[in-house]
């Protein structure tokens, strides 16, 4: 990653470069990125109204602590893993939210069935695209001195 030296970074002008390898990076693999069993979320806490497998929905009730705009992976059956993009978040005030998904089409939700957050888009030959927790490690998990790389 290059980092900039003007104070308009379309220009092209730069001057340093960024290690983000090791941030990157899973700790079992440097060729690969996370995976969604490094960003545990808790588990479902609800599930929308009719649970016969072909009723679409589109809320989902899970932890409060889950930032709108995640990528969460649930188990809908058991060994069966489906995805949603959540938004629109509404706090119940009790520790949990009920969010709406940009997915919408039938699968069950198993009530406390394990929550990670994706890290990365689905496209897994080129892992290009991280999501929200891809990001959010990243940024967590760079140095500092590479941080201040971007301010000359």
């Amino acid at each position: 990653m290059l980092a900039s030296t003007s104070s308009n970074p379309s220009t092209g002008v730069y001057s340093k470069v960024i290690d983000q390898l090791l941030a990157f990076t899973a700790d079992t693999d440097p060729t690969k990125s996370s995976a969604a069993e490094m960003f545990p979320l808790g588990s479902v806490v609800g599930h929308p109204g009719n649970q016969d497998g072909v009723t679409t929905w589109d809320t989902i009730k899970l932890p409060a602590s889950v930032p709108d705009g995640t990528r969460i992976m649930f188990e809908y059956q058991r060994g069966q893993w489906t995805s949603r993009n959540t938004y629109g978040r509404i706090d119940n005030g009790d520790g949990t939210a009920d969010y709406k998904v940009q997915e919408i089409f039938a699968t069950n939700v198993q009530d406390n069935a394990a929550l990670p957050a994706h890290g990365m888009n689905l496209d897994t030959t080129s892992y290009v695209h991280p999501t929200l927790h891809g990001i959010l490690r990243f940024v967590g998990r760079l140095p500092q001195s590479e941080k201040l790389k971007f301010y000359p």
